[in-house]
Parts: C-alpha cells; sequence; structure tokens
C-alpha cells in the first residue's frame, strides 16, 4: 500500500481463483498525486474496483457494495481478521486414516507371527558306581535291590547247503532222484501217500517217494473237478544213468486198483539225474568232517549278520550273549559231475538282550534324592559276563560313570505356558526344580505374550 500498489493474494478469496494478477496498474488520481509515471491504459472496471479497495482501508466502512459484473470473490484486507476461520485440511485426515489402516493389519501379523526362544539349564552332579547286575527272562520289572533287569531272548533259524569236492575215488551204483508234481483230480478230500509209494513212467521205468505226502483236494466248481498239486523228491528203483530223465507228463500210480483212482491221481516227473554206475570221485571222511564244519561257520556267519542288520530297536544285545545251535547236519555222498557233494545244515541263533533304560533307571536309583533325576551323560563298561541258555539269564560286572541331571518333560512344560504373558511364564520356569538358567526372548520384542501356537515356542534345555 505504501508503495502504491495494489495487490490481489489467493488467501483473501472465498473460492479458488482460477488466475493470479500480482501487480494492477495505479490510478489516474494516484498518479496525479505522485511523481509523473507512465503507465498503460485500463479499463473504468478495474478503476472502480481499485477505489472500492482504497475506500474500504481508508475510511475503515463496511464492505462496499460491488457492481454487478464485478468480482464477487474479493475480500478485503481490513475484514481479514473478522471472516477467517480455520479449516480442516482433508488430506491429512485421508493420510492418518491410510495409516491406520495399514498399521492394525500389521500389528496382527507380527501378533500371530511371533515367536518365543526358551533357553533352560539345570544343575548337575557327577555320578559312578561299580557292581553285579543279572538280566533275566524270569524278571518282568527291575528288582532295584538285587540289581535284577526285565530280559528277552531273541532266536533265528537259517538252513544252508553247501557243495564240497570230494578227495576220493571209487566204485559207485547210484539212483537217479528227481522232483515229482503229483495231482488230485479224483475227489475234493485229501489223499495220503506213504514213503516208497511207486511211480511209472509209460515205459515202465520206477520211482519211489522218499517221504510221505498229503496230497490235497481237488477244487469242484460249477460241478467240475479242478485237480491240486504238490511238490516232492523221488528216487530210482534202480541204480543206472537210465534214470536220468527229462521231463515226463504223466507216471501212474500202480497200488490204486480202481480205475477212477487210478486215472484220477498221477505224477508228473520234472526231471530226475544221479543214476550212476562205475567209479567216480567220493568224499573220504575227511571230506565230510571238513564240509559240516565249514556248513556250521557259514550258518554262523549268515545269522550273526542277519541279527546285527534286524537287532531288535531298544534292547543291548552283548557279543558274548549269543550262541548258535546246529540243529540238523546231512551229508549226501552222491556226487555231481563235477565230484562236488553237498551238505545241508540248518542252525538257530539264540541271544539274550535287555534294555539299557532299565539299567539306566537301576543305576539312578543308587544315587541321593534321585526321584526326578536322570542322566545327562554315561559310559557303562561291561565285564565278566556269563550267560545261561537253560536259566533264560546272563550275568555281568559293570562299571558305569556319567552325569545326572534334572529330568524335564520340555513338550509338556511349553503346553503349560501357551500364552502367557512374558512375566508369568518366568515365574513357570523360576519354579522348577535344580534349575540354573532361564531365559526367554520373544520377537518381535515389543509384544510380550507368548504364543498360543507350541510349533512357535522352540525350547532348548541343557
Amino acid at each position: 500500500k505504501a508503495a502504491r500498489i495494489d495487490a490481489i493474494h489467493p488467501l483473501f478469496r472465498k473460492k479458488k481463483a482460477s488466475s493470479l494478477s500480482d501487480i494492477v496498474p495505479r490510478s489516474q488520481d494516484e498518479e496525479d498525486e505522485s511523481e509523473p509515471m507512465p503507465t498503460p491504459k485500463r479499463s473504468s472496471r478495474s478503476t472502480l474496483k481499485r477505489k472500492s479497495i482504497e475506500e474500504e482501508i481508508v475510511d475503515e466502512t463496511p464492505e462496499p457494495e460491488i457492481a454487478e459484473g464485478e468480482n464477487e470473490d474479493l475480500i478485503l484486507p481490513g475484514s481479514v481478521k473478522k471472516s477467517w476461520r480455520p479449516k480442516i485440511r482433508f488430506k491429512g485426515v485421508i493420510a492418518v486414516g491410510v495409516l491406520v489402516l495399514l498399521l492394525i493389519p500389521t500389528f496382527f501379523l507380527f501378533y500371530h507371527n511371533r515367536k518365543a526362544d526358551i533357553a533352560i539349564a539345570f544343575n548337575t552332579r557327577p555320578f559312578e558306581y561299580q557292581g553285579a547286575f543279572t538280566a533275566s527272562v524270569n524278571s518282568s520289572e527291575i528288582d532295584f535291590a538285587s540289581n535284577i533287569i526285565p530280559a528277552e531272548i531273541f532266536s533265528q533259524s537259517k538252513n544252508h547247503t553247501g557243495l564240497y569236492p570230494a578227495s576220493g575215488r571209487s566204485n559207485v551204483s547210484e539212483k537217479a532222484t528227481g522232483k515229482l508234481l503229483i495231482y488230485n483230480a479224483y475227489s475234493s478230500q485229501k489223499q495220503t501217500l506213504v514213503v516208497n509209494t511207486r511211480f511209472e513212467t509209460p515205459d515202465g521205468k520206477i520211482f519211489r517217494l522218499q517221504s510221505q505226502v498229503d496230497v490235497p483236494g481237488a477244487q469242484i466248481k460249477d460241478g467240475k473237478i479242478i485237480p491240486s498239486s504238490i511238490e516232492t523228491l523221488v528216487i530210482a528203483d534202480k541204480a543206472g544213468p537210465a534214470y536220468n530223465l527229462g521231463a515226463i507228463e504223466k507216471l501212474t500210480i500202480p497200488g490204486f486198483k480202481d480205475p477212477e483212482k487210478f486215472n484220477g491221481f498221477y505224477g508228473s516227473l520234472i526231471s530226475s539225474s544221479g543214476g550212476f554206475i562205475g567209479e567216480k570221485a567220493v568224499p573220504t571222511e575227511k571230506d565230510i568232517a571238513d564240509a559240516k564244519k565249514k556248513t556250521e561257520e557259514t550258518l554262523k556267519q549268515s545269522l550273526e549278520k542277519s541279527l546285527t542288520l534286524e537287532k531288535p530297536q531298544g534292547f543291548k544285545i552283548l557279543d558274548d550273549a549269543t550262541e548258535v545251535v546246529v540243529t540238523k547236519v546231512s551229508v549226501n555222498k552222491i556226487t555231481n559231475e563235477k565230484g562236488e557233494f553237498s551238505v545241508f545244515g540248518e542252525a538257530e541263533f539264540r541271544a539274550i538282550g535287555f534294555k539299557e533304560e532299565d539299567l539306566k533307571s537301576l543305576l539312578v536309583s543308587k544315587a541321593e534324592n534321585s526321584e526326578s533325576l536322570i542322566f545327562k551323560t554315561i559310559t557303562l563298561d561291561y565285564t565278566d559276563p556269563v550267560k545261561n541258555f537253560t536259566k533264560k539269564e546272563f550275568k555281568f560286572s559293570l562299571v558305569a560313570k556319567g552325569v545326572l541331571t534334572e529330568s524335564f518333560d520340555s513338550e509338556k512344560f511349553v503346553q503349560g505356558i501357551l500364552g502367557l504373558s512374558v512375566d508369568e511364564a518366568q515365574a513357570e520356569i523360576r519354579k522348577l526344580k535344580g534349575l540354573s538358567v532361564g531365559k526367554i526372548s520373544i520377537s518381535p520384542s515389543w509384544l510380550k505374550t507368548l504364543p498360543e501356537k507350541i510349533e512357535k515356542i522352540q525350547i532348548q534345555v541343557d
């Protein structure tokens, strides 16, 4: 105003101006009062507006009337203090609202994904004990006073047929042996055939059963008989290579005189071999003794390896608590075309086993105030083993050294503190017997309650 320059500013408008004019040319009266200054021409409307503004400022009169067509949005400087009111900035309100909407799900996301790490350590004490113990099949529970723990006997049987070279020579007369399928197409009832039952080939050669056979009954379906069958061993009635035969479709049973039964029971020779007359390799007594020994060793190694691979879970089986019993050995002195004879062996492996957890429980009972103790570490040195399969027991001496600590069920403990506040959880930790260290870490740290899901809590026990 002092420079006689009219100013129009957007802050003084009621509505946002569509355009802005910073400097307005002076009127003719103003030019006359000041030093001469060239001015551009302006319309009468501009002059009227400027005069109105000057009168409002100088005379402090009420807001002048504005002629029709004048700028109705104009707010005069003298009336600013009377008409201005604080306005709510809606952009700020919207920004705050968006921020709140973002923060709420973020909070719940952190809340539901919080994790807790718990570290617990207990006091320890050294342990050492030496004594004699018995693992007995006859005991079903631990005898703490007598140092007896329950035991079990594990057994496994295997058989083996080995071929061994024969070092002797002799003139022999040997009968061929073979495999025969016996069919029952007669009835649904089983039929027993005794040892030496004859089977005759179409050309009259006779083979006999080497053992008794029960032929199963045939099946009857839709009124028709479906033959049943069983495989067995036969031996030639006479010695010599003439009985070394290939497959023969049908061998009859001369002992059945009834025509229907004679036709309903028959045999089918798979093959036969070993028939011989002349000089050939034969096993000596030494050959047979060595072959028996090797067969037994093979059985023992096979059984021990099998038990090692299939050791009963949770059981301790010491090497000195096992034995192999050979139950059968038979020698076939007839040699094959390579001059080898065969030895068949059958053996049973037996072992006495016990649970080391039972032994540890017995050892813990030797410590003072042992009600809630367990072994943190332990070494067991077994000596003086004595097995007795007749009494079904195994005796041994033991030197045990270890470290005892408090028994603690971490899963059960975690179940009890789910959803508690940190202070409440720490109070529960302080209640633990024999506690040395207990710490809780929550992530994120500004949350003060533990998760409600057990998988969100990791507990480390030392």
